[in-house]
Formats: C-alpha cells, sequence, structure tokens
C-alpha cells in the first residue's frame, strides 16, 4: 500500500501549478516593466553617469539631455562617445594649436549652464589657437581626478592642465562615497601618513539606497529599482539621509583634510610633469566667501602651489567684486552663467602667460 507522503494529492498539484503559473506571470511583467521602463528612462532622461570599478563613477558617453535649472529654464547636457563635455575636438590636434585640459568637480563641469557659457568654451573663445578640452565630472574628488589622469594625458596629450577646486574638495577626499552617484576611492591618514584605498568599502554608500537585496547591482543595473529609490524612498527619507552624510563630513578633522590635499597636489604636478605637461591650480570660493571677499583656504592653497612651483590663481577677488546673486544661484551651490563668465575672466591672465 503507497504511504500518503508518496506522492501529492490532485488539489495540492492543482495549487501547485496555479502558484508557478502566478509566478511566472509575476515575472514576466517585472521583465516587460523593467525592459519598458529602461528603454523610457534611456531616451527620456538618460544617466549622466555610470558606476566604474576604478574611479567610482564616470559621465555616460554619447547622451544629451535637458536638466531643469533653478528658477526656471534648463540647461542641455550632452556627452560624446569619450564621455567628454564641451570638447568638440578630435584627439590629433591641429597643428600649431595648444592644448588645455580642465579637470575638477561639478563647478567646471557645470551641468547648471548650456556648454557655450562654460568658463572652458569662454576661455576657448578668447584663447586663439588653443582647444579647452572638459574632462571635469560632478561629485569628483581631488583624489579621482589624479586617478583619472595618467590615461587622459596619455591620450590627450594636453600642454596645461587646469584644475579646478572647491572647498569640500578637501572632505570629498576622504570620503569613501558620493550619496547621490556612488562609492568611490579615498584616502586614509594613520599616524601622520596618507594612505590611499582604491577600492571603498560598498557598505558606507549602500546606506544611502533602497533596501533590497544586491541593492548596488540593482542600483547599477535595474531602471525599476532607481526609479523606485529615487521617486519613492529617497524622499521618504532624504533628511535622515542628508543628516547622515553632513555628519560624517564634518567628523573629518581639519588637519587630515590639508594633509590629504597637499599631497594629492603634489601627486598631481608629478604626474603632470611626467607627461611633459604644466600645471594650473585654479580655486572658486563659495558663494558666502565671494560675499565676504575673504576664503582663508585659498591663502593656504596659494602657499601650496607655490612650492609646487604651479602658478595659482584664486577666482576669489573677481566674484567678491559682483553681486552674489548675480553669479551663483540663491539654493544651488554651483555657478550661473555669469559667474562662469567671471570664472572664464580670472583665468584668462594667467592661461595667456601659459600660451606664450
Amino acid at each position: 500500500m503507497a504511504s500518503p507522503l508518496s506522492s501529492p494529492s490532485p488539489v495540492r498539484r492543482r495549487i501547485a501549478v496555479r502558484l508557478l503559473a502566478v509566478a511566472c506571470v509575476l515575472l514576466v511583467a517585472l521583465v516587460i516593466a523593467e525592459a519598458g521602463l529602461a528603454l523610457w528612462t534611456a531616451r527620456a532622461t538618460p544617466a549622466l553617469y555610470r558606476i566604474d570599478a576604478r574611479l567610482g563613477w564616470t559621465h555616460a558617453a554619447g547622451i544629451e539631455r535637458e536638466l531643469d535649472v533653478e528658477g526656471g529654464g534648463t540647461a542641455l547636457f550632452r556627452t560624446d562617445a569619450r564621455g567628454l563635455r564641451a570638447t568638440p575636438h578630435a584627439e590629433p590636434r591641429q597643428p600649431g594649436s595648444r592644448r588645455f585640459l580642465f579637470v575638477g568637480d561639478s563647478f567646471t563641469e557645470g551641468s547648471q549652464v548650456d556648454d557655450d557659457q562654460l568658463f572652458s568654451r569662454r576661455l576657448e573663445r578668447a584663447l586663439p589657437g588653443v582647444e579647452c578640452w572638459n574632462a571635469a565630472v560632478g561629485g569628483y574628488s581631488t583624489l579621482q581626478t589624479l586617478l583619472a589622469l595618467p590615461e587622459q594625458l596619455a591620450a590627450w596629450r594636453p600642454d596645461v592642465v587646469v584644475l579646478t577646486v572647491y572647498d569640500n574638495d578637501l572632505q570629498d577626499n576622504l570620503m569613501p562615497y558620493f550619496a547621490g552617484l556612488g562609492p568611490r576611492p579615498y584616502a586614509l591618514v594613520m599616524d601622520g601618513a596618507v594612505r590611499i584605498e582604491p577600492q571603498a568599502p560598498a557598505g558606507r554608500f549602500e546606506r544611502f539606497l533602497m533596501p533590497a537585496p544586491g541593492s548596488l547591482w540593482l542600483y547599477e543595473h535595474s531602471a525599476l529599482y532607481r526609479s523606485l529609490h529615487k521617486n519613492l524612498w529617497l524622499p521618504a527619507k532624504w533628511r535622515e539621509l542628508e543628516a547622515l552624510e553632513a555628519g560624517e563630513r564634518m567628523a573629518i578633522p581639519a588637519a587630515d583634510r590639508r594633509l590629504v590635499m597637499s599631497k594629492l597636489l603634489a601627486d598631481v604636478a608629478a604626474t603632470v610633469r611626467a607627461q611633459g605637461g604644466a600645471l594650473v591650480v585654479a580655486a572658486i570660493p563659495t558663494r558666502e566667501e565671494a560675499k565676504a571677499g575673504a576664503c582663508e583656504l585659498h591663502g593656504w592653497l596659494a602657499g601650496e602651489c607655490a612650492q609646487l612651483g604651479a602658478p595659482f590663481v584664486s577666482t576669489l577677488p573677481l566674484l567678491a567684486r559682483e553681486d552674489a546673486a548675480a553669479t551663483y544661484f540663491a539654493k544651488d551651490i554651483h555657478l550661473t552663467a555669469r559667474g562662469h563668465e567671471v570664472v572664464a575672466d580670472a583665468l584668462l591672465p594667467t592661461l595667456r602667460e601659459a600660451v606664450k
């Protein structure tokens, strides 16, 4: 006689088949939703950045997207096949031309303004015979810029590299993540020595992602996950997450910030010179510093650059003469089109000297 447990009853079999059918339908619906959303976002709102195992993130290549700008209006953000913004130049340079490479973070990337309003493009128009290449990436630390440089220098052979520095770069160098973008390489200070960590612990960044198994992988690969993360989870959690990141930034000792920045500036200068180029360092003040007409950090940076033999340009004097309401956005920390114009004016005399 067969055991009652030897085979499922017809009722159980029917239930199992129905559950399997439901699961298959749900899976197919999920796949269709993912594919449809991925296709729609790729056309309507393509991602500006992609996760990069070595640098943390880079620009996505070949995108074109209208970005909303504070106060109304939009700015057109485009990248070429190399992931560069506002760089309409082929890699073989024109005979007799000079090449300037602008590197740094969002202040140089300038996603708040159109291509032609960027200070790098304004400088190209003011410097005949000079190609201005813009390889800046939003959210980059000086360390990320340094790690990207060797490949860029080897491929594009610039005569001059213009590194822009902003106040938060000194914190970014020691932060293993940028909450809105991804994990990244970072610096540590241990017993007075600077150590570079090429791989950030993923868990530090995953705290800023909607909880799910494999959240970092989903963040990189799933349009459906990113949509839920951005439109449902973040609006409910942003205050808590903002406070978490701000607290971790403020906990970085000021002495460590400057020790790391000093080393990175020296490494950037050595990397550029090893390829036969010259380095210019430009510093942009915060909106509040421009209003006050004073920035202690710029004095320190000037001293560091003097030791390295690298020209230093503080854009503070010219920005301080302007109404900050015209050169900076009211809430967004970045420069307006007028701000980019002023920064170009501040850099022009030094870069003219570099062309001679």
